[in-house]
């Protein structure tokens, strides 16, 4: 199995185990489980450009084969990921969460926009140069301190014990977190050609 096909299960597995958990989890478990969609979407992203782009067509970038479309958008790649930002981020605001847990149309309106948004990020990074992905990680990694922050907002709008609380911040942060920074690692390692 080469690696794209890897992604693409990984990704069909990943918007699977949260669809779940988004019907039957709490609402903290709903809450982590909006990163799901995300992260299946950008694989599924990278898989399209990938996979669906001629052998031909690939060109040589920072030491690394992509696919010409990549470079044909780089320029117009930050239309896209501010796109990507805002379908991901509007549906985390305590407002608009606290009302599509109400309206079933609305959340699942949420899973799919967070997927969109994920998606659209996935077909752009390749179009990125090394240092921009490393810029854009750190932000996410930033961003992930919001994230904690709205956990906390949560628990308290729907009286979730802060043992629970504390529960879902450390699953956050070891299951996820932890995760997707050894994955970077090794990426900045392999690319700085250190093993």
């Amino acid at each position: 199995m080469d690696k794209l096909d890897l992604t693409k299960y990984l990704a069909i597995i990943f918007a699977g185990i949260s669809g779940i958990i988004y019907v039957i989890g709490d609402p903290l478990d709903k809450l982590l489980s909006y990163q799901g969609p995300v992260f299946s979407g950008a694989l599924l992203g990278w898989y399209v450009i990938n996979k669906y782009t001629p052998k031909d067509k690939f060109v040589e970038f920072e030491d690394s084969l992509v696919p010409v479309t990549s470079i044909l958008i780089r320029n117009k790649s930050w239309i896209g990921f501010t796109i990507s930002a805002f379908l991901i981020a509007f549906w985390l605001t305590p407002f608009i969460f606290k009302i599509a847990q109400e309206y079933p149309e609305l959340y699942f309106a949420a899973f799919i926009s967070d997927f969109i948004g994920g998606f659209i990020a996935g077909y752009l990074i390749p179009s990125l140069k090394f240092m921009e992905k490393v810029i854009i990680y750190s932000l996410g990694f930033a961003a992930d301190i919001f994230y904690v922050m709205l956990l906390y907002i949560y628990s308290v709008m729907y009286n979730i014990s802060q043992n629970s609380l504390l529960d879902h911040v450390l699953g956050f942060v070891y299951i996820v977190k932890f995760s997707e920074g050894i994955l970077f690692a090794v990426y900045i390692i392999k690319k700085v050609n250190a093993i």
